[in-house]
């Protein structure tokens, strides 16, 4: 008796796992606009299913966002790296350009719904992970102090709406941003006098 209900658990873990990758993976190729039955039968699932994880399109597209910004966020502990901190956030930074990147029609379908719950939260946990590899960079000088989280996450979303036609555009945006804030070698400190 009790391993029937654990096992519709997990079964329900995996169809809600398989929406989300197919999902992705056709919001990615096509736009978020692609209609819930294709995403259903792609997964392998019916389309009640698919109803009963996600309570229509903003929720599927909402707990993709949410999925996506956690790795984000878990990853720039990962490539955070002393030895060279400049790549790290550049790595980290064509990531989140990628995943900005990956849902065309994005922006039209939140601005159709103005409650977005998970907004904040999905924001905190970019910002900290944008935080943890700028400040690595400015302890080392290979990053002007004065530039600010808030600065990167805005020229990493204007580059994304910018060029939402084309990802290899919106990579080389970043390249030339990247070119422009960070230096070759470290910045002096006033404080450090004359060299």
């Amino acid at each position: 008796m009790t391993g029937k209900p654990r096992r519709l658990r997990a079964d329900g873990l995996i169809n809600r796992d398989r929406i989300m990758s197919t999902a992705a993976r056709m919001f990615a190729e096509r736009g978020v606009d692609v209609p819930l039955d294709e995403i259903a039968a792609a997964a392998g699932v019916g389309s009640a299913t698919l109803h009963r994880h996600f309570t229509g399109r903003l929720d599927l597209v909402h707990s993709i966002l949410d999925a996506e910004a956690g790795r984000l966020a878990a990853r720039a502990g990962e490539l955070a790296r002393p030895t060279d901190p400049a790549g790290a956030l550049a790595e980290w930074l064509h990531r989140l350009i990628a995943f900005t990147a990956s849902f065309r029609g994005l922006a039209v379908l939140l601005g159709a719904h103005q409650a977005d719950t998970t907004l904040e939260e999905r924001h905190r946990a970019l910002y900290a992970a944008a935080r943890l590899l700028l400040d690595d960079c400015q302890a080392q000088r290979v990053v002007d102090p004065d530039v600010t989280v808030a600065d990167l996450l805005k020229l990493a979303n204007a580059i994304s709406i910018t060029s939402a036609e084309s990802a290899q555009t919106a990579h080389r945006l970043l390249d030339i941003m990247l070119t422009g804030l960070l230096t070759a070698t470290p910045l002096t400190d006033p404080a450090d006098g004359p060299s």
